[in-house]
């Protein structure tokens, strides 16, 4: 009988065994990979084994190349970020203008600086039908960021509260933290309005946001009078860009910056800061990038002329030529990038460093009636002996129209 029963078992092993080979096939998975393409299913990359690392290369690597399967290609190289062809097939998916690798391109080119570039790739994903409505809202933040960056050619805040704007009307956690300390600061010539300040930071509390519950205890020490309105906007300022409240610590290390020069960099920009105007680039023949002292960049051709009256004679490689008041100015070619954007970052750091403000996230101070309505909420936050109640409690419970507008929900 025990017999009979090891077999039975041991043919149910096999015939289970039988099922599962199967359900995975190379030539299964072909058509799941391939119907993947078109009706996405994340679940198809794992069971057909994108996470062996020698199935992925050996089989659906030359298979999603040779098909030019962008979501699959995209998944090689996310999964396998260090591998010696990683990186090439998500520049083989960002060819086929596969939106999540463009957003991934974009990262990195506004990781490493290069914000221009970035900004493009965050277009082009958004142009793309391959983006879930978080992806979008995401790219959202990232440009309305990037032309918040005061040291990036594309500085507009105007551009940036707009995109802004839109995230977190779409349930931005990031963006309604960053609207809050705008519109509080009145920063980039912005109405200061305390109660929108506070329909901004509370959304994003609701959304999850850490810092926007210390950038509320900033907000409230400040209408208290218990600290000076600009340290609440410095403290504010230290963790508007992100959820994750500020480092403080690491942010006040003054130690040297990887693989910058800063010694050398900071001397080369007072030298230039000195000039009328900076030779960036020549992305044409005949033609050179100019930006002048308030950091306006324009495209100028040979024998063009000026502002201050001076005319372009020649564009060489390393250097422009120019003519103004009878006389030959030049201007050598000046390398913009990461290292002179950080270096510069770091050096404005310190001039204006103090020591961080102790505050500790705010309690928020309405009734649990009070906490569904924020057009109401927003002006009784204005008084402080109200009675103490938390986010949890403010958490729980139906949210009624007026908040739900809001929030967009």
């Amino acid at each position: 009988m025990q017999f009979l029963k090891s077999l039975f078992f041991l043919c149910f092993v096999a015939f289970s065994a039988v099922g599962l080979a199967a359900d995975f096939t190379d030539s299964a998975c072909e058509k799941l990979l391939v119907q993947a393409e078109t009706d996405p299913n994340p679940d198809v990359y794992t069971k057909c084994g994108f996470d062996d690392s020698f199935r992925a290369w050996e089989v659906w690597a030359p298979f999603a190349a040779a098909h030019d399967m962008k979501r699959a290609l995209y998944e090689l190289c996310v999964r396998y970020p260090e591998h010696k062809y990683g990186l090439l097939y998500c520049q083989k998916a960002v060819d086929l203008n596969y939106g999540p690798a463009l957003i991934h391109f974009g990262d990195m080119s506004f990781t490493n600086g290069n914000d221009e570039d970035a900004l493009d790739y965050y277009i082009r994903a958004s142009q793309t039908t391959d983006l879930t409505a978080e992806e979008k809202n995401e790219i959202l933040e990232k440009t309305g960021m990037i032309y918040l960056k005061e040291t990036s050619p594309l500085f507009n805040p105007r551009s940036a509260v707009a995109l802004l704007a839109r995230a977190a009307a779409n349930r931005s956690a990031v963006s309604n933290n960053m609207l809050g300390y705008l519109v509080f600061s009145g920063k980039y010539g912005l109405q200061k309005n305390p109660q929108k300040a506070l329909e901004y930071l509370w959304t994003a509390i609701l959304l999850g946001c850490p810092s926007a519950e210390e950038n509320l205890g900033a907000f409230h020490l400040a209408r208290q009078e218990k600290i000076p309105f600009d340290e609440a906007v410095y403290y504010m300022s230290l963790q508007a860009t992100s959820c994750q409240p500020f480092d403080k610590e690491k942010s006040l290390q003054t130690g040297p910056i990887t693989d910058c020069d800063c010694a050398d960099i900071l001397e080369k920009e007072t030298f230039y800061q000195k000039q009328d105007y900076f030779y960036l680039d020549m992305p044409r023949e005949n033609h050179a990038v100019l930006k002048d002292k308030k950091g306006v960049k324009k495209v100028y051709g040979i024998r063009e002329e000026l502002p201050n009256g001076a005319v372009i004679q020649e564009i060489k490689a390393g250097l422009v030529t120019l003519q103004q008041n009878g006389k030959n100015v030049f201007i050598n070619r000046y390398h913009e990038g990461s290292c002179v954007t950080r270096c510069l970052a770091r050096a404005n750091m310190q001039k204006t460093i103090r020591e961080p403000i102790k505050i500790r996230p705010y309690r928020l101070t309405f009734t649990k009636q009070e906490c569904a309505d924020i057009d109401y909420y927003a002006q009784k936050l204005m008084d402080t002996s109200l009675p103490y109640v938390g986010k949890e409690e403010c958490s729980v419970g139906t949210v009624d129209d007026k908040a739900k507008i809001l929030l967009g929900l």
